[in-house]
């Protein structure tokens, strides 16, 4: 008898179970492991989303991965199984208590920090900034902000960064309502909601209609902090010096304008991103609200930038004129407005006080 005949059944199917995985691992390697963990951290976060967890983060170490921004109250197990189903990854768990995480998350490696979301009314147009986990996570929140428009516009200037969290509580429900509540001021309505709250800033026509914002935020994010620093147009609109209480409220929202949407400029250069345009057009509706309101314009380069052409002085000058001349063009009086070049500072940035 042969050996070919005498050979067990079971002996190809025991060396299959051994080169295999074998096989498998050397592919492994073969793929970078970087690019490996990129991807994981991008599926993941999707399934995460999907889930029904947008603010949650994740971090890979390899194929193992460390789900965090999750509360301890919520179903954990939900979203270890949901990234778990990932292909790819081998296992799926929150750090382990006491490991130094902190905010919540159980421990471990701290979270990504959120940043704030804003929606601002500008000229026809709802403007989205922030920053966000996902594609698909991008497209669901703005799809959520057009479909409460008001026929507006929406222009998207959210940037994806895989994994990044969203500040709790902002979903496709959260921007929807903040949408309206924005789309209904009068041009220059904006919500900001940030890990530490919510804050309104703006000018609407009434205190009808500033009472009706502040309830719908407040509603679409329960248990939020909110910050009204909202403006009536009509109260402000007597062309008149204004009185310090006003000055303050007015400074307050324009502050909170630029921090969450600061008037930036291109690199090395006088001339203002599509961000910072959007902003100063917010700013001139607001000023324009407050008729009487002197502002001074600060303009800022980067420390130890010029453009070559330009020392840090010069160019932090023309950046300050080029908000002031587009704020005159938008109505302001000229001798509103105070305009200088501050030299190095806030990189590409305005500063806007109110005097």
């Amino acid at each position: 008898m042969s050996e070919r005949a005498t050979r067990p059944a079971w002996l190809p199917l025991a060396a299959a179970a051994v080169v295999v995985p074998t096989v498998l691992a050397g592919l492994t390697l073969l793929w970078p492991r970087p690019q490996i963990e990129t991807e994981l951290t991008r599926t993941g976060t999707e399934a995460l989303a999907a889930a029904g967890f947008p603010g949650a983060a994740l971090s890979l170490d390899g194929r193992d991965a460390t789900i965090t921004g999750i509360p301890a109250g919520a179903d954990r197990q939900r979203a270890i199984d949901a990234v778990q189903a990932v292909t790819g990854v081998r296992v799926a768990a929150f750090p382990a208590p006491g490991s130094g995480g902190g905010g919540g998350n159980g421990g471990g490696a701290p979270a990504v920090a959120a940043q704030p979301f804003g929606i601002a009314h500008q000229g026809d147009n709802l403007v989205l900034t922030g920053v966000v986990g996902s594609d698909d996570q991008r497209a669901q929140l703005v799809a959520a902000a057009t479909a409460q428009a008001a026929g507006r516009g929406v222009v998207d200037q959210l940037t994806v960064t895989p994994g990044a969290p969203l500040p709790a509580g902002v979903d496709g429900t959260s921007v929807g309502a903040a949408a309206a509540a924005v789309a209904a001021g009068t041009g220059s309505a904006a919500v900001s909601i940030a890990p530490s709250g919510v804050t309104l800033s703006g000018a609407v026509a009434d205190e009808a209609a500033k009472a009706a914002a502040a309830k719908a935020v407040a509603a679409a994010l329960p248990g939020a902090t909110v910050d009204d620093q909202l403006t009536v147009a009509a109260a402000t609109a007597t062309g008149g010096d204004l009185d310090a209480a006003t000055k303050q409220q007015l400074q307050s929202s324009i502050s909170a304008l630029l921090a969450g949407a600061p008037i930036a400029f291109e690199p090395d250069s006088p001339q203002l991103t599509p961000q910072g345009s959007g902003t100063v057009a917010t700013v001139l509706d607001l000023l324009k609200a407050a008729p009487g309101a002197r502002v001074e314009v600060d303009g800022f380069v980067a420390p130890g930038k010029g453009n070559g052409k330009l020392t840090a002085q010069q160019l932090s000058d023309q950046r300050a004129g080029t908000v002031r001349d587009a704020l005159v063009a938008g109505g302001v009086a000229a001798d509103h407005i105070t305009a200088a070049g501050k030299g190095e500072g806030p990189a590409r940035r305005v500063v806007i006080t109110v005097v």
